[in-house]
């Protein structure tokens, strides 16, 4: 039996959502909203001392951090999307720390600032706010030169980096962050999200989300 905790909105969620879909396995969705303080109840805090969404109880076992979810459902599923060869290991948790470390943090930047912030009536921080936007513009020519030499972020297979980078890329349409400047990205972006893996969760993410906002207005 498997659960995952969290909300559709948070691209760390769906991530975990696409590699569970990707590999066939059944789950159960325990909706845990953040915005809703449900993340600092005592029962989730069993299960994920942190309070951050996503969290997975699977076989007895607890664990939080997508990343670190990714791997083991790969990994005990004998899935090559995390391969078992060290080089090529290495190469996928290159681009996936890339992606989660410094490309997420920009978007979730943007995002915040100009979605989640004002849906929640907070204050807009300008300042964080440039800051995302002048990074993205520092980390996506990396991520348009890889994908133009490679059919996929880590080489030539799909790998739990491309699932990665493909849920950080969710909410770019809502935050109103380009990628018009990057063909190459925008085409292997495309393709997957054609792909059932992702259409199981939903046809697209804008609309996705607000139609979510729209049923708590």
């Amino acid at each position: 039996m498997i659960k995952l905790y969290g909300v559709g909105i948070s691209f760390n969620v769906n991530k975990v959502r696409y590699c569970l879909n990707y590999l066939n396995l059944k789950y159960d969705w325990v909706q845990t909203n953040p915005m809703q303080g449900e993340n600092q109840k005592p029962e989730y805090l069993e299960i994920c001392p942190t309070g951050k969404i996503p969290a997975m109880e699977i076989d007895g076992l607890k664990l939080f951090e997508s990343n670190a979810i990714n791997k083991y459902l790969a990994t005990t599923n004998n899935s090559p999307i995390y391969p078992q060869d060290a080089q090529k290991r290495a190469v996928v948790d290159a681009w996936m720390d890339y992606t989660a470390i410094h490309v997420a943090a920009a978007v979730g930047r943007v995002f915040f600032n100009r979605v989640v912030a004002p849906m929640l009536g907070q204050k807009v921080d300008g300042a964080s706010l440039q800051v995302g936007l002048e990074f993205l513009d520092k980390y996506f020519p990396i991520l348009e030169k890889q994908l133009s030499q490679n059919t996929y972020l880590a080489g030539t297979e799909f790998s739990l980096a491309d699932i990665n980078l493909l849920a950080v890329l969710d909410p770019c349409e809502l935050a109103q962050i380009s990628l018009a400047k990057y063909p190459s990205i925008t085409k292997w972006r495309n393709g997957l999200r054609s792909q059932n893996f992702y259409q199981k969760c939903y046809k697209d993410y804008t609309q996705f989300v607000q139609e979510a906002m729209s049923a708590k207005a």
